[in-house]
């Protein structure tokens, strides 16, 4: 009987190892995805064109991801929109060229394109997918109206980074645009940093739906970095531009800069005040901003020494050793009201010989003039020949 049982066993064994090796007919088959990440794309340009094939995109076609360029605003080309994704935590981007206008594709759109036969190259520096047969026909809207974030950097930052962020979306926050004169608007370039090593600009289309509002001497923006080159094709020897996809990517404004600011001093000549105490013209001289009352003071043009700024040859000076406090008050309103103040102070060489240790006030009015408020808590330590006191109206 034992021997009946083993084997019985062991032809039990024998058939489940037969079974163990025999191939399963219904293993699951793996479907090829029809959609690869931008990112992965963009790494096939070496230099060159690069045909996309399926072949050489995994036998893919597609790409997806997000519209981050804003065909209403006026500020892209009509044919053009950027398109931007997040794989494996890392995103990227590019600009999709149409034959055809762009008419369906807005800002937020969640959309796929077919890319297979495209080219993928640069223009003027700037990575695009273009082709003879890529039209509006040839993109696919999966949704609309989402929520676009974008990375948050400096303009130190991006200027570092700008290769691997071109054409994403990007947020520069409380940034000076240092280069304003007064009264600029959004139609041109200008530059993004104060730091002269940073060439980073703002751009905006002169046919920009928003390229005549004013330009904000502080503000956060949101933007897509892209190359411009207008000699070659090379992005490695292009221009750094940040380009707002609307008027609504400029926010946290701390206001424009008034026309004909900043100041310099250097409308009127010095002979219209020559003497500290002019009581004729009661101590009032018109400057490119408007009328300025000089009450213990003079345009000063001494050369080497009296100037705004290495470019000029003027500046104000205060009498030195006073009982008084002498004024360099502004004698008109500004109508938005002033959200920062920037001005430069020296020190001037006494005509007594002796240097006085001094401080000077800043102060502001909202009535017109009638009173006055400090700025800060206390008078400002200034190795200058007396106090002086700037009135902002």
């Amino acid at each position: 009987m034992k021997n009946n049982i083993k084997t019985y066993l062991a032809i039990a064994f024998a058939m489940l190892f037969v079974a163990s090796c025999k191939k399963n007919e219904n293993e699951a088959i793996g479907t090829v995805s029809p959609v690869v990440s931008i990112r992965f794309v963009k790494a096939l340009h070496n230099g060159d064109d690069i045909n996309l094939v399926k072949e050489k995109l995994m036998d893919a076609t597609q790409i997806a991801g997000l519209v981050i360029s804003d065909k209403n605003s006026g500020n892209f080309d009509p044919n053009e929109f950027v398109l931007q994704n997040t794989n494996k935590g890392i995103t990227a981007g590019l600009v999709i060229k149409l034959t055809d206008a762009n008419t369906t594709i807005n800002y937020g759109d969640s959309v796929k394109v077919e890319i297979e036969n495209c080219v993928l190259t640069r223009e003027s520096g700037v990575m695009k997918i273009k082709g003879d047969n890529l039209n509006l026909s040839k993109v696919t809207k999966v949704s609309s109206n989402n929520t676009l974030k974008p990375i948050v950097l400096s303009p130190t930052q991006l200027f570092s980074q700008f290769y691997t962020r071109e054409s994403t979306l990007i947020q520069l926050d409380n940034v000076t645009i240092p280069d304003l004169t007064g009264g600029e608007v959004f139609g041109g370039e200008y530059r993004l940093s104060e730091n002269l090593s940073i060439s980073l600009f703002l751009n905006t289309n002169s046919n920009a739906n928003f390229a005549q509002n004013f330009v904000p001497m502080v503000a956060s923006f949101i933007g897509i970095p892209t190359y411009y080159n207008a000699s070659s094709n090379y992005y490695n020897t292009a221009k750094l531009l940040f380009k707002m996809p609307n008027e609504d990517a400029v926010f946290n404004q701390t206001g424009s800069v008034y026309a004909n600011f900043p100041e310099d001093f250097e409308l009127a000549p010095a002979s219209t005040k020559s003497q500290f105490l002019m009581p004729a013209i009661n101590n009032k001289v018109t400057f490119k901003t408007g009328t300025w009352k000089l009450y213990q003071a003079v345009i000063g043009d001494r050369v080497n020494l009296d100037k705004f700024n290495p470019l000029g040859k003027q500046a104000i000076r205060l009498q030195e050793q006073l009982t008084e406090a002498a004024y360099l008050e502004m004698d008109f309103d500004l109508p938005n009201g002033a959200s920062q103040l920037t001005f430069s102070y020296a020190a001037a060489t006494p005509q007594s010989g002796t240097a006085v240790a001094s401080s000077f006030k800043l102060e502001y009015s909202q009535d017109g003039g009638i009173t006055w408020l400090q700025v800060g808590a206390k008078p400002l330590p200034a190795t200058l020949c007396l106090q002086k006191r700037h009135r902002l109206r």
